[in-house]
């Protein structure tokens, strides 16, 4: 459902069916910003977000988590791990594509002008 509404605004949505698949694509593919689920069957989104920000290679993408549990202590944990943000569902479509727009706008900054686009 959110990978259709991305594509609705105009971006690519990659998806993975696995927190593995979805590190394989994050190395791969370099996307422009990653949607993570915290809550992931075998591998828990805030492991997935620990190796990628770990990792040389994906450590500059930023992470947007999606969670159900809105208590101040998961998101300061998911925080805490290098998340860029932390949207508690349900949410409102467009929050989402307003914090998309903040992040890849942070991570263009960051990278001098030359980073995130947003397609």
């Amino acid at each position: 459902m959110v990978g259709r509404r991305l594509r609705s605004w105009g971006y690519t949505a990659l998806t993975a069916s696995t927190s593995e698949e979805g590190l394989r694509i994050a190395e791969r593919q370099q996307p422009d910003l990653i949607l993570l689920d915290v809550l992931l069957p075998a591998m828990k989104g805030r492991e997935v977000c620990a190796r990628l920000k770990a990792s040389p290679a994906t450590r500059h993408i930023p992470v947007i988590f999606l969670t159900a549990m809105g208590l101040p202590d998961h998101i300061r944990a998911g925080l805490d791990l290098g998340a860029d943000d932390c949207i508690v569902k349900p949410f409102e479509p467009e929050d989402l594509k307003d914090r998309i727009t903040v992040c890849l706008k942070r991570a263009r900054v960051a990278n001098g002008g030359n980073g995130a686009t947003d397609g």
